[in-house]
Formats: C-alpha cells, structure tokens, sequence
C-alpha cells in the first residue's frame, strides 16, 4: 500500500480530527439535549395532559424546549466530545503513533480549533437571538394552549404610568395589537424637572414614525402657572416612545434578544435607574460564547497529558472542573449583580482564570 506524502500526512490527520471531533460532539449534544428535555417533559406532562393537547402542540412545546437545552449542555457536549476524540484515540494508540513518528501532537489544534469556533458561533447566536425567541414562544404557547388565556400580545395593559424621556405617561388602557393608547395623558418636564406641558387626549395611534392623537387638548405652564391651552381634534407628534416601549414593561428579561435588552438598559440609564443587573445579564450573554473554547482547551488538554489515558477518570475529572467552572460564574456574576464588581470584570474573571488553568495544563501534554 502507497503510504501518503509527508506533506500531506498533517492535513490527513487534521481532517480526521475534525471529523472524530465533530461526531462525538453531535452525538453527545444529541444525547445531552434529549435527557434535558425528557426530564423537563415528564415534570409537566400532568399539566400539558390535563390541557388535552393534540401531538402537534406536543412536539411544538418539545421543539420550543430545545433552543434553551442546547445553550445549556453545548459547552458539556463540547467538553466531553473532545475528551472522547483524544481518548479514544489514546486507547487505540494513536497519539502515541502520531508522537513516534515526530509529529507535535499540538499540531492537531487547528482542527480542533476550526470546530469550536463553529459552536462558539452556535453558542452566540443561541444567547442572543434564538434562546429569548424560544422563551417568549414558549410562555406564549404555555399561556395560550396550557392555561388556556389569550395570548400575551393579544391583551391590553390596563391603568399604568410610565416613565419615558423628560415625560410621564398616564395610560389608561394600551392595545398591542393595534399599538393603540387610550385615555392617555402625557406630563412633560424640562431638564430641572419643572412641568412645562401637558397632553391629554381619548386615544392616540402609532402610525409608523409618530403618534396621532386624537380629541385632546394641550395645556402649556409657565413658572406661574398655565400660560395657554389649545383644544384639538387631530394632532401628530414625534415622541421618543415607542410601542415596544409600552410592550417591553411585561416582556421578561429572559425574552428579550439582545438588541431589546441592549435598548432597555439605555432607557433606564437614560431615565435614572440603576441598571446593574440587566447590563451583567448582557454582558453574560456575549461573554457566554467563551464558554465552549474553555472547556474545549480544558478537554484537550486533560486528554494529551500522557500517553496512556484512563478515560473514566479524565471524564470524571474535566466534568467536576466544569462545574466548578459554573459555580464560580455564578458566584462572579452574582458579585457583579450586586454591584460590588464591575459588570464587565464579574463576566470575564472565570474566563480568566480557567483560561490561565487550561493554557498551564497545556504546557504540560506529553508531546
């Protein structure tokens, strides 16, 4: 049999690497997910057989399940997906292989740096877009089809203020579905916090870019009190609220994708409040993506250290450093909800240090 050219034998490898790696790593996410959602669908199956659901709403609750159980387990699929790629490969002899014959066993990061880039990319787009759609979704569906309400977006808040920029909103009943206030009345201030007008009106529209009141008045007040008032049928202002404003005040944090989040904590910057937790909880989801490359080195390099490897033990031992690794996030970022740690550093200090831990084992593979 032809043996390949040298120079081809690296790229061999790599692609055979890549190939074990992102089998296992499949594999032990499809497993992972599955248990995940089995038992969270034996917790609620009374609930969801009392409510009388066909197989369709069943599989689309199991559906619904699945975004939140992948961001969940991706990076212990990932750990253990790369701990039975070297480990396998340990038992079969062919990293010592592979060591003999002169080739730096660390050469195989690349491919297997490829891939964890990839579930990286998986993990981002999960925290930020796909986790909070599958949430709302999921309590909307649980709503509507469980507890048998009507959906969320289809009721109307009742009877609220709500604080916007330089104005105060009185509501008394907002529309989602028609993005419709009525029985509003809007207090103004300026930047010494004087009331400088008032708008009251039967019912206001959003009509894409501005509000059009309808049947109101505006009342302007000077330091002496109101100086003019004008009554209207029709008036168009541009205000900075918005409907998602109003949507946004019983949307969960947990429902919000990042861009609403993000937006949610300028307003309450913007209006004075303090926004320590909502900023950590942004920050997590960004810094969260970090999380498969952890585990991913940790793997490896648990993995390389000899040249034998006893597999259950380096299992055992990379999955009870996971979990400290997550104990030690909450404990992190629970310092920097309660605002003894800044938000950014409470995100990045387990990356830090399980960093420095992984790149300290790695300088210890046998090569």
């Amino acid at each position: 049999m032809e043996t390949a050219h040298p120079h081809l034998r690296p790229r061999i490898l790599e692609a055979y690497v890549a190939r074990e790696f992102l089998k296992l790593l499949i594999l032990s996410l499809a497993a992972f997910v599955s248990l995940f959602v089995l038992v969270d669908f034996f917790e609620k199956i009374d609930r969801l057989v009392e409510a009388h659901l066909g197989l369709w709403d069943l599989v689309r609750y199991v559906s619904l399940k699945v975004p939140f159980a992948t961001g969940q387990v991706l990076p212990a699929a990932a750990l253990l997906g790369i701990m039975l790629t070297f480990g396998l490969m340990s038992r079969s002899y062919e990293t010592m292989a592979m060591r003999t014959s002169g080739l730096d066993i660390l050469q195989l990061l690349r491919p297997v740096m490829i891939v964890t880039s990839g579930v990286m990319a998986v993990m981002l787009a999960l925290n930020l877009y796909l986790i909070p759609w599958s949430q709302e979704s999921l309590d909307s569906f649980w709503q509507s089809r469980v507890d048998k309400k009507p959906a969320r977006n289809l009721q109307a808040m009742e009877h609220f203020w709500y604080k916007g920029d330089q104005a105060i909103y009185n509501i008394l009943l907002f529309r989602r579905d028609i993005q419709t206030m009525e029985g509003v009345k809007i207090y103004f201030f300026d930047q010494q916090f004087h009331l400088v007008q008032v708008i009251a009106a039967a019912r206001a529209q959003f009509q894409g870019s501005h509000w059009r009141f309808f049947q109101g008045q505006i009342q302007t007040l000077g330091p002496g009190g109101p100086t003019g008032g004008e009554m209207f049928q029709q008036r168009d202002l541009v205000l900075t609220e918005r409907p998602e404003d109003f949507a946004d005040l019983e949307k969960k944090v947990t429902e919000m994708d990042f861009n609403e989040l993000a937006g949610y904590v300028r307003r309450l910057e913007r209006d004075g409040y303090k926004s320590t937790t909502y900023r950590v909880d942004l920050y997590s989801r960004l810094s969260l993506a970090l999380t498969p490359l952890i585990m991913v080195v940790l793997g490896l390099a648990l993995a390389l250290r000899h040249n034998e490897v006893h597999l259950t033990s380096v299992v055992a031992l990379g999955m009870g450093l996971m979990f400290i690794y997550w104990l030690f996030f909450g404990f992190s970022a629970s310092f920097g909800q309660a605002g003894r740690w800044p938000a950014l550093w409470a995100v990045s200090c387990p990356h830090l240090i399980f960093g420095g831990l992984d790149l300290g084992l790695l300088r210890r593979v046998t090569r």
